[in-house]
């Protein structure tokens, strides 16, 4: 049998990683013959999930080989898949975002829905599947949904996904799930180390809207004073990325997860115009409070996209 390739999008977070690595644990179970792939190296935050649990890192590949089957969780947006992605053949995806000019020569499965993380998918077909969850799979559910969820904190959070949890942790056995979170989140904040190019490029997307190439940025955080404190390097590094990649808008955003605050930056005059227009709240030098804007997906993409 044809080993079947599954990816999550170029910069991950928790819930692409780890619903990829599950899902292919799933597949193979059935006898498929899979391998996950990563396109982009791992976030703090998920490191320490699996080096608490799993200890295997999935192998970085840029390229693969024309018409091989593939497997896409947590994203639909070529530009935000594998570079040759033109050239494979996609045979399923699993999502919970907006498509983004997605499209196949032929039908494949299709599993999205409106809810705070591919794996509380991944945990809904495995019910259906009477698929027998694993205490460190469920742990790994948790995890994703914990983070996409910024522990329920994101307004993409449902109740569908609380209940979720709740029905995980009678398998996983975590005896403080509140503790659980702030030790990923401490994981994911920890940035001394890490350059402000590095920041920068730890959570964006690029888009296209009216045919306008944008990137938006979303740093979330537990300790918001470590990218502050980069501030004017954090602009650099902005400045070069937008010139590089021939952005016509930017938005980087800082998300104090505990305090659900959005403080965003940018230097560019045309680009503070544009969110002052759309969030109402004006700009002290290069930085904004938007306050309860955390979610990208849910409310920074939606009012972009109306108003560009």
């Amino acid at each position: 049998m044809k080993k079947i390739y599954i990816m999550w999008h170029k910069i991950p977070d928790t819930d692409c990683i780890l619903s990829s690595i599950i899902y292919s644990k799933y597949l193979n179970n059935k006898w498929y013959n899979t391998e996950v792939i990563k396109l982009w190296k791992l976030n703090n935050e998920t490191k320490y999930i699996l080096d608490l649990i799993w200890k295997k890192e999935p192998e970085t590949i840029e390229k693969l080989p024309c018409w091989t089957k593939i497997i896409l969780t947590d994203h639909n947006d070529s530009k935000q898949s594998i570079s040759n992605l033109s050239e494979l053949e996609v045979i399923e995806l699993i999502d919970h975002h907006n498509f983004w000019w997605f499209y196949t020569n032929k039908p494949i499965k299709v599993r999205c829905e409106p809810i705070c993380s591919t794996c509380s998918i991944l945990y809904k077909i495995f019910k259906e599947d009477s698929y027998q969850i694993s205490e460190k799979t469920a742990i790994m559910l948790i995890s994703a949904i914990i983070s996409d969820s910024l522990y329920f904190r994101s307004p993409t959070t449902t109740k569908e996904d609380i209940k979720i949890v709740e029905d995980l942790n009678k398998i996983a056995k975590i005896k403080n799930l509140e503790e659980f979170a702030i030790n990923m989140f401490a994981a994911k904040s920890d940035l001394w180390n890490i350059s402000a190019e590095e920041i920068v490029k730890n959570d964006y997307k690029e888009f296209e809207i009216n045919s306008k190439k944008i990137c938006v940025w979303v740093l979330e955080t537990s300790n918001p004073s470590y990218a502050l404190n980069k501030e004017d390097l954090i602009i650099e590094a902005l400045k070069k990325i937008k010139k590089e990649s021939s952005l016509d808008f930017i938005m980087f955003s800082i998300i104090d997860i505990f305090n659900e605050k959005n403080i965003t930056l940018t230097w560019d005059e045309n680009d503070k115009k544009i969110i002052e227009n759309i969030f109402k709240k004006e700009f002290n030098w290069n930085k904004v409070n938007l306050w309860r804007i955390l979610s990208r997906k849910k409310q920074i993409i939606p009012l972009l996209n109306k108003n560009l």
